[in-house]
């Protein structure tokens, strides 16, 4: 089977952040499994986002014209990737939602509001068009029935799977050496909906518990100057590191080994690649009870009434002087990773196309034998 995948976001981790994540694991997941998997996409040239969605939608513009998507068996398109594409002459078409940019609108202002709220819109056009919708949660899910008013019975959550990278890997094999101070570690884009500035408001009260207690931020993205300035405003300076991207995959690995705990504050997460990611490394999780978050981490974190950072000041606090509650929750964390394969995940989206596949050819003979009787009868 040809699977066509449509996307015009970034392919990389650091571009395409938890997309870029899913994209990698599931284009090798259905090449290990004998698909024949092309790519369709563009290259993208702004740097800026509001140039980058125009680049997007300009590219989706003319997907109607491109041979590859006719070639197809099966065409997956990434959120609304694909949403120009005639549904009467294609072959059928699984929107795999990611960002749900509807519910990410919440969080924005200003321009990227602006291309927020266009991709919203197509995001929603995309989806009452293909054929069925998969997303990575049951919070996805209920956002994409409650926003875009999609019929539920088209809404399929596959969970997510992944495999582990080549610094994941790296960290498995890493011997950790004891801090000689707490160590906080947080990761991902500085987006808006992130809300790194939660667990920066945290600080001075576990500063006050814990003097030398170090949060390390690994990530950069829209609100890298604002999150520096507030740390500057909150005089927390000498307690937190900025890492900016970590490119060296041996250096980001060991900034998840030393860690002794893992905070994600973030308000909106479809899935969450990066809860999985500290769970797959045993981590104890500090973050929101938001988003996906419940479902994803369940009983392997601490998670936190939304923007309470006292709240999570009192959670890192709690796993910081507990050894034994670290090493609980991130051994549940290992455990309940187990549950979010690269092989499950695949397993869903097979069943998916192999059912579209079959309604497909059950509608081709049908229309067959209708022209078969139409022609019979005026003979």
């Amino acid at each position: 089977m040809r699977v066509t995948v449509i996307t015009s976001w970034f392919t990389d981790v650091v571009g395409g952040s938890g997309t870029g994540v899913f994209f990698n694991s599931f284009v090798s997941g259905l090449g290990d499994r004998g698909f024949d998997v092309e790519l369709v996409a563009p290259v993208l040239r702004s740097k800026d986002y509001v140039n980058i969605t125009l680049e997007r939608f300009l590219f989706n513009s003319q997907l109607g014209s491109d041979p590859r998507i006719q070639k197809a068996d099966m065409l997956i398109g990434f959120d609304y990737d694909g949403y120009g594409i005639n549904p009467r002459n294609r072959p059928p078409l699984i929107a795999s939602a990611h960002a749900v940019y509807g519910d990410v609108l919440r969080w924005e202002h200003g321009p990227v509001r602006t291309m927020v709220e266009a991709q919203a819109f197509f995001d929603r056009v995309a989806m009452e068009q293909a054929d069925r919708v998969t997303c990575g949660s049951d919070y996805a899910r209920q956002r994409i029935i409650d926003l875009y008013q999609i019929d539920p019975d088209k809404i399929t959550t596959i969970p997510h799977g992944t495999t582990p990278s080549n610094w994941m890997r790296i960290a498995n094999r890493m011997k950790r050496q004891e801090n000689d101070h707490p160590v906080i570690l947080a990761v991902g884009k500085m987006y808006p909906r992130k809300r790194l500035d939660i667990v920066l408001r945290a600080m001075p009260a576990l500063i006050g518990l814990h003097p030398t207690v170090e949060l390390r931020v690994a990530g950069d993205g829209l609100e890298w100057e604002k999150m520096q300035a507030l740390s500057r405003e909150l005089g927390i300076e000498r307690n937190v590191t900025w890492l900016g991207h970590v490119q060296d995959d041996t250096t980001f690995a060991r900034e998840w080994v030393q860690a002794d705990v893992f905070c994600h504050p973030s308000l909106q997460e479809t899935f969450g690649f990066v809860y999985l990611e500290a769970m797959s490394l045993g981590k104890p999780i500090v973050a929101s009870y938001a988003g996906a978050a419940p479902e994803v981490v369940g009983d392997a974190g601490l998670l936190v009434d939304q923007e309470d950072s006292i709240g999570f000041a009192n959670a890192l606090d709690r796993l910081l002087v507990d050894a034994d509650l670290r090493l609980k929750m991130g051994a549940r964390g290992r455990k309940r990773a187990l549950n979010f394969t690269q092989r499950r995940m695949i397993d869903g989206y097979i069943e998916m196309m192999d059912d579209l596949l079959a309604a497909r050819q059950g509608y081709r003979n049908g229309n067959e034998h209708n022209a078969l009787m139409h022609a019979v009868k005026w003979q």
